[in-house]
């Protein structure tokens, strides 16, 4: 076999490993994995396409930062000259491969544009990944996807290799100035409008037990500041709310994570979650909403999960992590055991196959 050369587009941002860890396990099976240069625009995206004349494969992930801006006819422009390059590659003879992290941008901005790309990259695909079946019907349901047998799940990798973990949960809550009594909530992650923090805030007040504690920890971006006042505004009075509004760099994930009884993820919209493989990699129980991959992926032995759809599921969820707290340490090292399953070389074996599905 002939090596294979595929472009990643975009390049991932905010740190986030899971393109490293997919472009280093196809590189152990010979494939060449070439990624956008930093700073380079994702729009126009010929200059990385033709400097390797011409690759077998254009692995699109992300599609908002090609196609979405914040006005209307910056969006028009960008979703024009994006969808006019990828006729070309049809022409020419590049496969095209989608991994679905989205359906759309979380910004709700500009959604028909967004979905014309959307549904332009799904007509012009050659093949689809997406990380579960759940996400598969999800996908086909929305955008009415005829050409069913061009999808292919292959599911979202772990993190268990990727970063340290070594610290004690005593040592841990020690370096935070935490109680060891305390049950600790953590909210994880990049800080976003659908994730649902001032709603878990408020739930988090609701709970009558007083020997806990919530921590948010994650960057918060620009365009979100309002969400930063909103957040500070709502935890001012409560002493067991603790808010990092900032970038956690790799090596203190195990602090937060190790520091933590339960993982909290309030999402008010979800298709797939690295955060929540994060939180299985670290062998902690998790409480979700049962919704896109999350319920593929967690089960009752590890999570607490709930439905979007009743107004109090994350209450319910959080006091039945309090009732069940001498379960929670045997519920992570569960998760723990579920993510070790999802590794990334099989990830890469799996990738592999859909692109042989191409050429």
């Amino acid at each position: 076999m002939e090596q294979i050369t595929s472009i990643f587009l975009p390049r991932a941002l905010d740190g986030n490993p899971y393109q490293n860890q997919l472009i280093d396990n196809l590189k152990k099976l010979g494939v060449k994995v070439e990624v956008q240069k930093p700073f380079a625009s994702s729009t126009f995206f010929f200059p990385i396409i033709f400097s390797h004349w011409k690759p077998d494969i254009l692995h699109l992930h992300w599609l908002e930062p090609s196609c979405i801006a914040n006005n209307w006819f910056l969006s028009l422009l960008k979703s024009i000259v994006f969808l006019v390059q990828l006729v070309i590659l049809k022409i020419i003879g590049v496969k095209i491969v989608w991994t679905v992290h989205n359906l759309k941008n979380h910004d709700n901005l500009n959604l028909v544009l967004n979905n014309i790309c959307t549904k332009t990259v799904i007509k012009f695909a050659d093949a689809i990944i997406t990380h579960c079946e759940a996400a598969q019907e999800e996908l086909i349901k929305t955008f009415l996807v005829k050409n069913k047998e061009k999808i292919f799940v292959v599911p979202h990798g772990n993190y268990v290799e990727w970063y340290e973990n070594k610290i004690s949960q005593e040592a841990a809550r020690a370096e935070l100035g935490f109680k060891t009594s305390e049950t600790v909530f953590l909210f994880f992650g990049l800080i976003r409008p659908y994730k649902g923090v001032p709603e878990l805030i408020e739930t988090f007040k609701r709970l009558e037990s007083k020997d806990i504690r919530l921590v948010i920890a994650g960057k918060i971006i620009s365009k979100d500041i309002d969400l930063a006042d909103l957040i500070n505004q709502k935890i001012a009075d409560d002493q067991r709310i603790t808010f990092i509004p900032s970038y956690i760099e790799p090596e203190k994930i195990q602090i937060y994570m190790n520091a933590a009884d339960v993982v909290v993820f309030p999402y008010r919209d979800i298709l797939t979650s690295g955060a929540v493989m994060l939180a299985m990699s670290f062998g902690r129980a998790c409480i979700a909403p049962r919704k896109g991959c999350i319920g593929e992926v967690l089960d009752a032995q590890g999570a607490f999960l709930y439905n979007l759809a009743d107004e109090n599921g994350l209450m319910q969820a959080m006091n039945s992590a309090l009732h069940k707290q001498p379960e929670i340490l045997a519920m992570g090292a569960h998760n723990q055991e579920l993510a070790a399953k999802y590794s990334w070389k099989n990830i890469a074996e799996l990738t592999l196959d859909v692109y042989l599905s191409c050429l």
